[in-house]
Parts: structure tokens; C-alpha cells; sequence
């Protein structure tokens, strides 16, 4: 998805209705994800959606996910559209989208409101201690729920133990969709940052069903 025209072609199936052009998202390093108007970044990963009328594609792509190398402006093989083909009609491309899965940077996690010095302390020690960086947001949002579950660990320790059977239920209604109640969570929202539905539920949403706060975007996690 580094060319241009190939990013244009999976908006064949884009809203009619929608107030942002295919043309102005293919620019600004988006391709066509579906369902409704949601978009995918083909450097970062980011997922867009909700789009408005004042919403401009470059500035809404560099207002949430402010480290991404496209936006930064970093040599990253974006291939241009040449201007006589932009005048072509789109072609089906929807199979590109669905065939496209960038990583991400973990510095990503700072705009769905986790603690900075938390992030830059897993971050450096995952450097320090392997030598390697996070691949993915997902890598790394899994391990600050881990501590943010080791942190909640502790401030119970004076309570009761639970019961097997107890820790089993809590276990699974922690994991489980909020809206559907069936199926795990795996949808962290932007910029909120909840980790509530899967991925079934997500799409229809547009308010996070925890804090009401707009949904913006999101980033699929995957529960080991």
C-alpha cells in the first residue's frame, strides 16, 4: 500500500454520503478498511473513522498518531500518485485492504491516555533487556494491562484470597464483550483507550460504552 493509486483503488465502496474525499485520504497515507467510513493507515497501522465535514485527512492522520514516519515526513517508499490518474475511475481493491497489516510504533499508546512514564519506562526496558523495540501498539498495550493488573494485584493483597471458581469468573468477565457478552475483548479504542468489545461488536459503535468519549479510531489486540 506504499503506492498511491493503489490506495486509491480500495475506495470503491466508499460512502457516498461520507464529507472527506477518497482522493484527500489516499493522499494522506490512508486506504479503504471498512465497514461505514473506517480507514487504515499503510505506515502506522492507525484506524480512522466518524469522519466530518471540517475534518481534513492530513491533519485529523497527524493529530492521532502524531509518530507516524508517513506523517513525519520520513522516507518510507510512498509512491505518489502521477495526476493523470487520478481522473481513473477506482477499480476493486477492497482485497488489498484486507491483505495489508502494518506495524505500528508503540509510541502510538500515548494518545489512548496511558501514563507516559510508563510507557518510556516499558519501552526502555524492553530496549535494555533484549536488545529489541515493540513491534506493535498491540505488543505493548498487552503489556501495560499486565501491569496495570500486577499494580491492582498488590493493592488487594490484604483481602481475602478468592475461591478457584471465583478468580475463573472474574477472569472471564474481565475478558469478555461488554456489548455482546459473549465473544473476548479486542478492541482498544482511540483516544480513550478502553479495552471493551470484540471485534465483531466495534464497528457499530461510536461512543466508547464505558467513558461516552467519541471513537476516533482503534487497534486490534490480541489476547495470549
Amino acid at each position: 500500500m506504499r503506492s498511491e493509486e493503489k490506495r486509491l483503488r480500495t475506495f470503491r465502496q466508499w460512502p457516498e454520503s461520507s464529507p472527506v474525499s477518497a482522493t484527500d485520504l489516499a493522499k494522506a497515507g490512508f486506504f479503504f478498511l471498512g465497514p461505514g467510513d473506517r480507514v487504515q493507515c499503510f505506515c502506522c497501522g492507525g484506524i480512522l473513522r466518524s469522519w466530518e465535514a471540517e475534518d481534513q485527512p492530513m491533519r485529523e492522520h497527524q493529530k492521532f498518531f502524531p509518530t507516524c514516519k508517513f506523517i513525519c515526513g520520513e522516507d518510507v517508499g510512498n509512491q505518489q500518485m502521477l495526476p493523470f490518474l487520478e481522473i481513473l475511475d477506482y477499480v476493486d481493491g477492497q482485497i488489498l485492504s484486507l491483505l495489508q497489516r502494518m506495524d505500528v510504533e508503540e509510541a502510538n499508546v500515548l494518545q489512548m491516555g496511558f501514563d507516559h512514564s510508563l510507557v518510556m519506562s516499558l519501552v526502555q526496558s524492553r530496549h535494555l533487556l533484549s536488545g529489541t523495540c515493540y513491534l506493535s501498539v498491540s505488543e505493548l498495550v498487552l503489556d501495560l494491562l499486565q501491569v496495570d493488573g500486577e499494580e491492582s494485584s498488590s493493592a488487594e493483597e490484604r483481602e481475602p484470597p478468592l475461591s478457584t471458581e471465583e478468580q475463573l469468573r472474574r477472569l472471564q468477565e474481565e475478558r469478555m464483550c461488554k456489548v455482546c457478552m459473549d465473544k473476548d475483548v479486542s478492541i482498544v479504542f482511540v483516544p480513550c483507550g478502553h479495552l471493551v468489545v470484540c471485534a465483531e461488536c466495534a464497528p457499530s459503535l461510536r461512543r466508547c460504552p464505558i467513558c461516552r468519549a467519541v471513537i476516533r479510531g482503534s487497534v486490534r489486540t490480541f489476547m495470549s
